[in-house]
């Protein structure tokens, strides 16, 4: 079992897009009443640093590497109601598996 689970999203950026993804994702954290989850911000250009310190990656933006850890592309949460609570329900889903 993971104490604590640390969430790295990520876009082009890492201002806008990224914020409102980490707003989303927070949100549906508290909503399921999860506990030691830690969403983080970055831009695609500091992933490589980054991932090191993260157990799952979010992103919005089409990834080319291959991470360590999990990484769910969260486009959807931009788009409308349906696609995002799918994103939302695999990523709450992959934290749980990380935390078990």
């Amino acid at each position: 079992m993971k104490e604590k689970v640390t969430v790295l999203c990520c876009c082009g950026a890492g201002i806008c897009t990224s914020n409102y993804l980490r707003e989303e994702i927070e949100d549906r954290i508290k909503q399921e009443g999860l506990k030691n989850v830690k969403v983080i911000l970055c831009r695609v250009n500091d992933v490589e640093e980054a991932i090191n310190n993260a157990d799952m990656l979010v992103t919005t933006v089409e990834m080319k590497a291959d991470y360590p850890v999990p990484m769910i592309r969260a486009l959807g949460i931009m788009l409308d109601d349906k696609a995002a609570k799918k994103a939302l329900d695999e990523i709450i889903a992959e934290i749980r598996k990380i935390q078990q």
